[in-house]
């Protein structure tokens, strides 16, 4: 007994031995892990910002990556299709020496419908004499190149930013669904002695029902201004847009306010429409009743012309509001209750014939 003793003392010693350096070995794996962990995350190039939103309870709509040490501007509201509202979210990101800036824009909505019936109506709208002005939002899809030319450069040159253009880009397009295509373009150029980057993602869904081909598209621009390299400031713009994601919950309880918001438009748009078929009810029955009234007024002229030349003329009974037409040959023309017709020069006295004097009518009142 006493040997066994003595020979598990030092293996006991040797697992306290071990079990000390291991623990304190792994103390030290520990600590080197978490500095590096802290040294990694202090020298990686993007950090993570969440986008709030103040219209729901300052909850954190999407997050996205930007350069790290970079000041983060964020802006958050809503615009108003009649009740349906569209995010607008505009973000601005500024270098620490403030030599560079980059800014992504609100995006716009648009719609457009194309075929054969829908083209018919635009040129029968047309042939009436109807001004082609699209409603808010309508406009045919174009590349983003096009779109930057033609909207988002006069916007800027609305808003005091002119810009020389010196180049652009288009990129490949990516295919994000079976009916939705993703288009990006880029424009360079110089505003104020500045290098200028104007981007603009364009996202395209096509549906095809019973002929008609259907578009809905949004545009996502972003501009970098900048004295450096607008190759690597456009990496941000890339990083920020794939690392983009939306907060599930967020989007949860915007899709209701855009349901909600859609299901009041209908509501509106079935009003109106029902105002509006009234309203060209009401028209078309008024035009009825002018023409007839026109009409009719022609035929009392010439029913009227026709009787002066024939020697006629209508007369009606006071009592029942009867007409009839007879020779206008007497001064005073009487009818009996038997409806006999009596005419003459000089007025009797209808009670004791039991007559009735019908009354002569003017030709305008025929």
């Amino acid at each position: 007994m006493k040997a066994s003793f003595i020979l598990l003392i030092p293996f006991c010693s040797i697992i306290v031995s071990c079990d000390a350096q291991n623990s304190k070995s792994n103390k030290m794996n520990a600590t080197d892990s978490t500095a590096r962990a802290r040294q990694a995350l202090k020298q990686s190039p993007y950090e993570l910002h969440g986008i709030l939103d103040p219209g729901i309870n300052n909850m954190v709509a999407f997050a996205l990556q930007t350069p790290t040490g970079w000041k983060l501007q964020q802006n958050f509201a809503r615009a108003w299709n009649g009740s349906t509202p569209i995010s607008q979210i505009y973000i601005k990101v500024i270098s620490p020496d403030q030599s560079s800036t980059i800014e992504f824009l609100p995006h716009s909505p648009y719609y457009y419908a194309d075929g054969p019936t829908t083209r018919s109506l635009r040129q029968t709208a047309a042939s009436y004499g109807y001004p082609q002005q699209a409603n808010p939002g309508e406009m045919a899809p174009m590349p983003p190149n096009e779109y930057l030319k033609r909207v988002f450069l006069p916007y800027l040159a609305q808003s005091g930013v002119r810009v020389q253009v010196t180049g652009e880009k288009s990129l490949p397009a990516k295919t994000l669904s079976n009916t939705t295509q993703m288009y990006t373009a880029y424009i360079d150029g110089e505003t104020n002695g500045r290098k200028v980057r104007i981007d603009c993602m364009l996202n395209l869904t096509t549906t095809h029902m019973n002929g008609e081909v259907y578009y809905n598209w949004e545009a996502y621009p972003s501009v970098i201004f900048t004295n450096g390299n607008l190759d690597e400031l456009y990496k941000h713009v890339a990083q920020a847009r794939n690392s983009f994601r939306a907060n599930p919950s967020w989007m949860q309880r915007n899709n209701q306010l855009v349901r909600n918001g859609n299901i009041a438009n209908e509501d509106i748009n079935r009003r109106n429409q029902d105002m509006y078929r009234d309203y060209q009810d009401h028209i078309q029955r008024s035009n009825h009743q002018v023409t007839d009234d026109r009409n009719r007024s022609t035929d009392q002229r010439n029913e009227a012309f026709r009787d002066v030349i024939g020697g006629d003329a209508k007369y009606a009974d006071p009592i029942t509001g009867d007409r009839v037409k007879l020779a206008d040959k007497f001064n005073h023309v009487y009818k009996d209750r038997n409806g006999n017709y009596y005419g003459t020069d000089q007025a009797v006295n209808e009670a004791a014939f039991d007559w009735v004097e019908l009354q002569r009518l003017e030709t305008k009142k025929y």
